[in-house]
Protein backbone atom coordinates (compact mmCIF):
# COMPACT_ATOMS: atom_id res chain seq x y z
CA UNK A 1 0.00 0.00 0.00
CA UNK A 2 1.53 3.28 -1.02
CA UNK A 3 1.35 6.26 0.73
CA UNK A 4 -0.83 8.65 -1.91
CA UNK A 5 -4.60 9.30 -1.48
CA UNK A 6 -7.04 10.06 -4.12
CA UNK A 7 -5.43 6.96 -6.19
CA UNK A 8 -7.82 5.69 -9.58
CA UNK A 9 -8.90 2.13 -8.66
CA UNK A 10 -7.31 -0.40 -10.82
CA UNK A 11 -9.52 -1.67 -13.85
CA UNK A 12 -9.32 -4.97 -13.09
CA UNK A 13 -10.64 -4.59 -9.45
CA UNK A 14 -13.09 -2.55 -10.50
CA UNK A 15 -14.61 -5.40 -12.87
CA UNK A 16 -14.30 -8.20 -10.14
CA UNK A 17 -16.31 -6.29 -7.68
CA UNK A 18 -18.99 -4.88 -9.63
CA UNK A 19 -19.32 -8.21 -11.22
CA UNK A 20 -19.79 -10.36 -7.49
CA UNK A 21 -21.65 -7.43 -5.89
CA UNK A 22 -23.63 -5.35 -9.00
CA UNK A 23 -25.78 -3.56 -6.82
CA UNK A 24 -22.80 -2.88 -4.19
CA UNK A 25 -21.75 -2.42 -0.71
CA UNK A 26 -21.42 -0.54 1.89
CA UNK A 27 -17.41 -0.69 1.54
CA UNK A 28 -18.14 0.34 -2.52
CA UNK A 29 -20.96 3.12 -1.35
CA UNK A 30 -18.28 4.87 0.57
CA UNK A 31 -15.37 4.81 -2.14
CA UNK A 32 -17.97 5.79 -4.85
CA UNK A 33 -19.57 9.00 -2.39
CA UNK A 34 -17.12 9.90 -0.47
CA UNK A 35 -13.86 9.86 -2.73
CA UNK A 36 -11.75 12.31 -1.76
CA UNK A 37 -12.92 13.14 2.04
CA UNK A 38 -9.68 12.97 3.57
CA UNK A 39 -6.57 13.69 2.00
CA UNK A 40 -2.91 12.92 3.48
CA UNK A 41 -2.27 16.24 3.46
CA UNK A 42 -4.67 16.36 6.31
CA UNK A 43 -2.32 14.13 8.50
CA UNK A 44 0.59 15.77 7.87
CA UNK A 45 1.19 16.48 11.60
CA UNK A 46 0.69 13.22 12.65
CA UNK A 47 4.52 11.69 11.47
CA UNK A 48 7.63 12.76 11.45
CA UNK A 49 8.84 14.40 8.08
CA UNK A 50 11.67 11.91 7.84
CA UNK A 51 12.06 8.24 8.04
CA UNK A 52 10.75 5.46 6.08
CA UNK A 53 7.14 5.65 3.63
CA UNK A 54 4.73 4.38 5.72
CA UNK A 55 1.00 3.23 5.06
CA UNK A 56 -1.80 6.19 3.80
CA UNK A 57 -3.45 7.81 6.97
CA UNK A 58 -6.27 7.90 4.38
CA UNK A 59 -6.91 4.19 3.96
CA UNK A 60 -6.30 3.62 7.39
CA UNK A 61 -8.79 5.86 8.34
CA UNK A 62 -11.28 4.11 5.66
CA UNK A 63 -10.59 0.69 7.35
CA UNK A 64 -11.13 1.53 10.53
CA UNK A 65 -14.63 3.43 9.65
CA UNK A 66 -15.55 -0.14 8.03
CA UNK A 67 -14.18 -2.08 10.79
CA UNK A 68 -16.40 -0.14 13.08
CA UNK A 69 -19.44 -0.42 10.78
CA UNK A 70 -18.99 -4.07 10.82
CA UNK A 71 -18.45 -4.89 14.52
CA UNK A 72 -14.68 -6.57 13.38
CA UNK A 73 -11.24 -7.49 15.18
CA UNK A 74 -8.23 -5.56 14.35
CA UNK A 75 -7.45 -9.41 12.87
CA UNK A 76 -10.63 -9.80 10.74
CA UNK A 77 -10.23 -5.95 9.60
CA UNK A 78 -6.97 -6.86 8.43
CA UNK A 79 -8.13 -10.23 6.65
CA UNK A 80 -10.90 -8.24 4.90
CA UNK A 81 -8.29 -6.01 3.73
CA UNK A 82 -6.44 -9.04 1.79
CA UNK A 83 -9.70 -10.87 1.17
CA UNK A 84 -12.26 -8.86 0.41
CA UNK A 85 -13.07 -7.41 -3.24
CA UNK A 86 -15.53 -4.79 -1.61
CA UNK A 87 -12.92 -3.16 1.00
CA UNK A 88 -10.11 -3.78 -2.10
CA UNK A 89 -12.28 -1.80 -4.13
CA UNK A 90 -13.20 1.18 -1.48
CA UNK A 91 -9.18 1.42 -0.89
CA UNK A 92 -7.95 1.39 -4.42
CA UNK A 93 -5.95 -1.56 -4.22
CA UNK A 94 -4.73 -4.04 -6.90
CA UNK A 95 -5.99 -7.83 -6.30
CA UNK A 96 -2.61 -9.13 -5.27
CA UNK A 97 -2.37 -6.49 -2.95
CA UNK A 98 -0.79 -8.33 0.56
CA UNK A 99 -2.31 -5.46 2.85
CA UNK A 100 -0.58 -5.00 6.56
CA UNK A 101 -0.15 -6.53 9.79
CA UNK A 102 -3.34 -6.25 11.97
CA UNK A 103 -1.34 -4.06 14.74
CA UNK A 104 -0.53 -1.34 12.63
CA UNK A 105 -4.79 -0.40 13.02
CA UNK A 106 -3.86 0.25 17.00
CA UNK A 107 -0.91 2.34 16.06
CA UNK A 108 -3.41 4.38 14.05
CA UNK A 109 -6.09 4.24 16.78
CA UNK A 110 -3.09 5.33 19.50
CA UNK A 111 -2.25 8.51 16.72
CA UNK A 112 -5.80 9.43 16.72
CA UNK A 113 -6.35 9.59 20.65
CA UNK A 114 -3.82 12.51 20.91
CA UNK A 115 -4.96 15.83 21.91
CA UNK A 116 -8.18 16.47 19.54
CA UNK A 117 -7.36 15.08 16.30
CA UNK A 118 -10.47 12.77 16.48
CA UNK A 119 -12.67 15.68 16.94
CA UNK A 120 -10.37 17.79 14.49
CA UNK A 121 -11.12 14.76 11.87
CA UNK A 122 -14.47 14.61 12.83
CA UNK A 123 -14.80 18.21 12.03
CA UNK A 124 -13.05 18.31 8.70
CA UNK A 125 -15.86 15.20 7.78
CA UNK A 126 -18.43 17.16 8.68
CA UNK A 127 -17.09 20.08 6.21
CA UNK A 128 -16.89 18.18 3.33
CA UNK A 129 -19.80 15.98 3.70
CA UNK A 130 -22.78 18.93 2.42
CA UNK A 131 -20.59 18.44 -0.94
CA UNK A 132 -21.27 14.93 -1.05
CA UNK A 133 -25.18 15.39 -0.56
CA UNK A 134 -25.02 13.50 2.79
CA UNK A 135 -25.86 16.75 5.03
CA UNK A 136 -27.60 19.64 4.66
CA UNK A 137 -26.46 23.00 6.78
CA UNK A 138 -29.64 23.92 8.19
CA UNK A 139 -31.36 20.17 8.40
CA UNK A 140 -33.13 18.74 11.12
CA UNK A 141 -30.85 17.26 13.85
CA UNK A 142 -31.06 15.73 17.35
CA UNK A 143 -29.10 15.12 20.02
CA UNK A 144 -29.54 12.12 22.48
CA UNK A 145 -26.15 11.46 25.41
CA UNK A 146 -24.78 8.01 26.61
CA UNK A 147 -22.49 7.03 29.75
CA UNK A 148 -18.84 6.20 28.61
CA UNK A 149 -17.04 3.89 31.28
CA UNK A 150 -13.84 4.66 32.30
CA UNK A 151 -11.48 1.95 32.33
CA UNK A 152 -10.81 1.41 35.45
CA UNK A 153 -11.58 -0.57 38.69
CA UNK A 154 -14.45 1.26 41.35
CA UNK A 155 -12.20 1.71 44.51
CA UNK A 156 -13.63 2.69 47.76
CA UNK A 157 -11.73 6.23 49.76
CA UNK A 158 -9.39 2.84 51.23
CA UNK A 159 -8.07 1.88 47.97
CA UNK A 160 -8.53 5.05 46.65
CA UNK A 161 -5.76 6.52 48.73
CA UNK A 162 -3.43 3.69 49.04
CA UNK A 163 -3.65 3.34 45.11
CA UNK A 164 -2.78 7.15 44.60
CA UNK A 165 0.41 6.95 46.71
CA UNK A 166 1.69 4.15 45.36
CA UNK A 167 0.97 5.44 41.67
CA UNK A 168 3.19 8.33 43.14
CA UNK A 169 5.76 6.54 44.48
CA UNK A 170 6.10 4.26 41.13
CA UNK A 171 6.76 7.23 38.85
CA UNK A 172 9.20 8.76 41.89
CA UNK A 173 11.23 5.82 41.88
CA UNK A 174 11.51 6.31 37.93
CA UNK A 175 12.47 9.83 38.46
CA UNK A 176 14.19 10.52 41.37
CA UNK A 177 15.19 6.74 42.84
CA UNK A 178 18.09 7.79 44.77
CA UNK A 179 15.90 10.91 46.39
CA UNK A 180 12.73 8.96 47.07
CA UNK A 181 15.53 5.99 48.53
CA UNK A 182 16.50 8.10 51.23
CA UNK A 183 12.86 9.15 52.52
CA UNK A 184 11.37 5.45 52.53
CA UNK A 185 11.14 2.57 54.70
CA UNK A 186 11.44 -1.44 53.90
CA UNK A 187 8.02 -1.47 55.09
CA UNK A 188 6.67 1.22 52.50
CA UNK A 189 7.18 -2.31 50.56
CA UNK A 190 4.91 -4.25 52.37
CA UNK A 191 2.08 -1.59 51.94
CA UNK A 192 2.93 -0.05 48.93
CA UNK A 193 4.25 -2.41 46.54
CA UNK A 194 1.74 -4.08 44.54
CA UNK A 195 -1.35 -2.54 43.34
CA UNK A 196 -4.30 -2.35 46.41
CA UNK A 197 -6.30 -4.55 44.56
CA UNK A 198 -4.15 -7.64 45.76
CA UNK A 199 -4.26 -6.84 49.72
CA UNK A 200 -7.24 -7.04 52.13
CA UNK A 201 -7.94 -3.85 53.85
CA UNK A 202 -8.81 -3.44 57.86
CA UNK A 203 -12.44 -4.51 58.38
CA UNK A 204 -14.12 -2.28 60.61
CA UNK A 205 -14.43 1.39 61.02
CA UNK A 206 -12.39 2.53 63.37
CA UNK A 207 -8.99 -0.23 62.16
CA UNK A 208 -10.18 1.10 58.66
CA UNK A 209 -9.91 5.23 59.66
CA UNK A 210 -6.54 4.36 61.61
CA UNK A 211 -5.33 2.05 58.62
CA UNK A 212 -6.08 5.32 56.14
CA UNK A 213 -4.52 7.88 59.04
CA UNK A 214 -1.75 5.95 58.61
CA UNK A 215 -1.80 5.71 54.77
CA UNK A 216 -2.10 9.64 54.97
CA UNK A 217 0.37 10.28 57.08
CA UNK A 218 2.35 8.41 54.37
CA UNK A 219 1.39 10.59 51.96
CA UNK A 220 1.69 13.72 54.06
CA UNK A 221 5.50 12.44 53.94
CA UNK A 222 6.18 12.05 50.41
CA UNK A 223 4.28 15.62 49.88
CA UNK A 224 6.16 17.85 52.74
CA UNK A 225 9.37 16.40 50.81
CA UNK A 226 8.82 16.56 47.33
CA UNK A 227 7.29 20.87 48.17
CA UNK A 228 10.16 21.25 49.94
CA UNK A 229 13.11 23.78 48.63
CA UNK A 230 15.66 20.56 48.12
CA UNK A 231 13.92 18.86 46.28
CA UNK A 232 14.31 18.43 42.53
CA UNK A 233 11.56 20.61 40.80
CA UNK A 234 10.78 18.53 38.04
CA UNK A 235 9.04 15.87 40.65
CA UNK A 236 6.53 17.98 41.75
CA UNK A 237 5.20 18.06 38.43
CA UNK A 238 4.42 14.92 38.18
CA UNK A 239 1.22 14.41 36.51
CA UNK A 240 0.78 11.31 39.76
CA UNK A 241 2.07 13.74 42.24
CA UNK A 242 -0.57 16.49 41.44
CA UNK A 243 -3.25 14.12 41.94
CA UNK A 244 -1.78 12.94 45.05
CA UNK A 245 -1.56 16.38 46.46
CA UNK A 246 -5.39 16.64 45.26
CA UNK A 247 -6.54 13.53 46.55
CA UNK A 248 -5.42 14.07 50.01
CA UNK A 249 -6.56 17.97 50.27
CA UNK A 250 -10.43 16.03 49.03
CA UNK A 251 -9.97 13.14 51.55
CA UNK A 252 -7.99 14.33 54.49
CA UNK A 253 -7.72 17.87 56.43
CA UNK A 254 -5.49 18.68 59.59
CA UNK A 255 -7.72 19.67 63.01
CA UNK A 256 -7.01 22.56 65.23
CA UNK A 257 -3.97 20.72 66.79
CA UNK A 258 -2.77 20.15 63.43
CA UNK A 259 -3.64 16.38 63.58
CA UNK A 260 -4.54 14.80 60.08
CA UNK A 261 -8.10 13.52 60.46
CA UNK A 262 -9.93 11.62 57.50
CA UNK A 263 -13.07 13.20 56.05
CA UNK A 264 -16.64 12.03 56.33
CA UNK A 265 -18.49 10.79 53.48
CA UNK A 266 -20.74 12.34 51.42
CA UNK A 267 -24.11 12.72 52.88
CA UNK A 268 -26.18 13.87 49.96
CA UNK A 269 -25.86 13.52 46.44
CA UNK A 270 -24.76 16.44 43.68
CA UNK A 271 -27.36 18.81 42.33
CA UNK A 272 -27.43 21.71 40.66
CA UNK A 273 -29.43 23.68 42.82
CA UNK A 274 -27.41 22.95 45.72
CA UNK A 275 -24.32 24.49 44.51
CA UNK A 276 -24.96 27.82 45.33
CA UNK A 277 -25.17 26.92 48.70
CA UNK A 278 -21.37 26.92 50.70
CA UNK A 279 -19.27 23.89 50.48
CA UNK A 280 -19.96 21.10 52.96
CA UNK A 281 -16.34 20.58 54.04
CA UNK A 282 -16.14 24.48 54.95
CA UNK A 283 -20.03 24.92 56.08
CA UNK A 284 -19.28 25.49 59.41
CA UNK A 285 -16.15 27.04 60.64
CA UNK A 286 -14.52 28.43 64.08
CA UNK A 287 -12.94 31.62 64.20
CA UNK A 288 -10.00 30.71 62.67
CA UNK A 289 -11.59 28.91 59.56
CA UNK A 290 -11.15 25.19 59.83
CA UNK A 291 -14.14 23.09 59.14
CA UNK A 292 -16.24 21.74 61.90
CA UNK A 293 -15.46 18.06 62.17
CA UNK A 294 -19.70 17.52 61.65
CA UNK A 295 -18.92 18.87 58.28
CA UNK A 296 -15.95 17.99 57.26
CA UNK A 297 -16.89 15.82 54.28
CA UNK A 298 -15.50 14.96 50.61
CA UNK A 299 -16.59 17.22 48.06
CA UNK A 300 -19.20 17.29 45.08
CA UNK A 301 -18.71 14.15 42.82
CA UNK A 302 -18.38 17.11 40.35
CA UNK A 303 -14.74 17.50 41.88
CA UNK A 304 -13.88 14.29 43.74
CA UNK A 305 -11.47 12.18 42.47
CA UNK A 306 -12.55 8.51 42.48
CA UNK A 307 -9.19 6.90 40.31
CA UNK A 308 -5.33 7.88 40.16
CA UNK A 309 -5.42 6.35 36.77
CA UNK A 310 -8.25 8.91 35.49
CA UNK A 311 -8.42 11.73 37.36
CA UNK A 312 -10.57 13.06 34.98
CA UNK A 313 -13.47 10.43 35.47
CA UNK A 314 -16.30 11.08 37.79
CA UNK A 315 -18.90 8.96 39.55
CA UNK A 316 -22.02 9.67 38.66
CA UNK A 317 -25.59 7.87 38.38
CA UNK A 318 -29.15 8.81 36.63
CA UNK A 319 -32.87 7.47 37.03
CA UNK A 320 -34.09 6.18 33.74
CA UNK A 321 -36.94 4.33 32.56
CA UNK A 322 -34.64 0.81 32.58
CA UNK A 323 -34.08 1.78 36.32
CA UNK A 324 -31.40 3.04 38.29
CA UNK A 325 -27.76 3.45 36.80
CA UNK A 326 -24.30 4.50 38.38
CA UNK A 327 -21.07 4.52 36.96
CA UNK A 328 -17.44 5.91 36.87
CA UNK A 329 -17.00 7.59 33.36
CA UNK A 330 -18.21 10.40 31.40
CA UNK A 331 -21.38 11.42 29.68
CA UNK A 332 -21.25 11.48 25.73
CA UNK A 333 -23.54 13.92 23.84
CA UNK A 334 -23.65 12.65 20.14
CA UNK A 335 -25.91 15.01 17.45
CA UNK A 336 -26.62 13.83 14.17
CA UNK A 337 -28.91 14.70 11.47
CA UNK A 338 -32.26 13.05 11.14
CA UNK A 339 -33.71 14.33 7.80
CA UNK A 340 -36.43 12.20 5.92
CA UNK A 341 -34.54 11.74 2.54
CA UNK A 342 -31.17 11.25 3.79
CA UNK A 343 -29.03 9.38 6.16
CA UNK A 344 -28.68 9.85 9.94
CA UNK A 345 -24.53 10.85 10.04
CA UNK A 346 -23.27 11.93 13.15
CA UNK A 347 -21.91 15.55 13.04
CA UNK A 348 -20.62 16.45 16.51
CA UNK A 349 -20.11 14.86 19.28
CA UNK A 350 -19.04 16.20 22.72
CA UNK A 351 -17.82 15.18 25.57
CA UNK A 352 -18.44 16.08 29.51
CA UNK A 353 -17.98 14.95 33.50
CA UNK A 354 -20.28 12.16 34.33
CA UNK A 355 -21.77 14.60 36.95
CA UNK A 356 -23.22 17.45 34.28
CA UNK A 357 -26.70 17.09 33.54
CA UNK A 358 -27.64 17.14 29.66
CA UNK A 359 -29.56 20.16 29.74
CA UNK A 360 -26.30 22.09 31.09
CA UNK A 361 -24.37 20.79 27.90
CA UNK A 362 -26.88 22.06 24.99
CA UNK A 363 -25.62 25.95 25.45
CA UNK A 364 -22.45 24.26 23.95
CA UNK A 365 -23.92 22.13 21.63
CA UNK A 366 -26.03 25.18 19.92
CA UNK A 367 -22.68 27.16 19.69
CA UNK A 368 -20.20 24.72 18.25
CA UNK A 369 -23.06 23.91 15.96
CA UNK A 370 -23.43 27.27 14.96
CA UNK A 371 -19.82 27.75 13.94
CA UNK A 372 -20.18 24.29 12.25
CA UNK A 373 -22.83 26.20 10.17
CA UNK A 374 -24.86 23.64 11.17
CA UNK A 375 -27.54 25.21 13.48
CA UNK A 376 -31.46 24.26 12.66
CA UNK A 377 -34.21 27.24 12.18
CA UNK A 378 -34.54 28.39 15.34
CA UNK A 379 -38.32 27.27 15.80
CA UNK A 380 -37.45 23.68 15.38
CA UNK A 381 -34.07 23.33 16.96
CA UNK A 382 -35.82 23.78 19.97
CA UNK A 383 -37.75 20.91 19.49
CA UNK A 384 -34.97 18.59 18.07
CA UNK A 385 -31.65 19.44 20.43
CA UNK A 386 -33.57 17.38 23.25
CA UNK A 387 -34.17 14.10 23.83
CA UNK A 388 -36.52 12.39 27.18
CA UNK A 389 -33.58 13.11 29.33
CA UNK A 390 -32.36 16.48 28.13
CA UNK A 391 -35.96 18.27 29.32
CA UNK A 392 -35.87 21.01 31.82
CA UNK A 393 -36.72 20.78 34.85
CA UNK A 394 -39.78 21.75 36.39
CA UNK A 395 -40.64 25.14 36.62
CA UNK A 396 -37.88 26.28 34.65
CA UNK A 397 -38.28 28.67 31.63
CA UNK A 398 -35.86 27.12 29.49
CA UNK A 399 -38.65 25.62 26.99
CA UNK A 400 -39.77 29.15 26.51
CA UNK A 401 -38.43 30.70 23.04
CA UNK A 402 -37.34 34.07 25.11
CA UNK A 403 -35.13 32.50 27.33
CA UNK A 404 -32.85 30.30 25.00
CA UNK A 405 -30.24 32.68 22.71
CA UNK A 406 -30.34 32.45 19.30
CA UNK A 407 -27.39 31.44 17.14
Amino acid sequence: MGSVSGRVIPPLTVRMARASNPRGTAAMWVRDRLDGLFTDADFADWYPADGRRGMSPVQLTLVSVLQYAENLTDRQAADAVRCRLDWKYCLGLELDDPGFDFTVLSEFRGRVAEGDRADRLLALAVDRLPEAGLVKRRGRIRTDSTHVLAAVRRLNRGELVAETLRCALEDLALQGEEWLAALVTADWADRYGRPVRYDRLPRGGDALIAWALRVGEDGMHILHAVYHDDAPPDLRELKSVQVLRQVWVQQYWHDEAGQLCWRAAKSTRDRTSRRATGKRNTGKTSADGRPDPASARVPWSTMEIVTPHDPEARYSQKVTAAGHRDWIGYRDHQTETCDELGPNVIVQVLTRPAPQQDIDALDDIHHQLTRQGLSAPRARRRRRLRHPGQHPPRGSHLGHPAARPGP
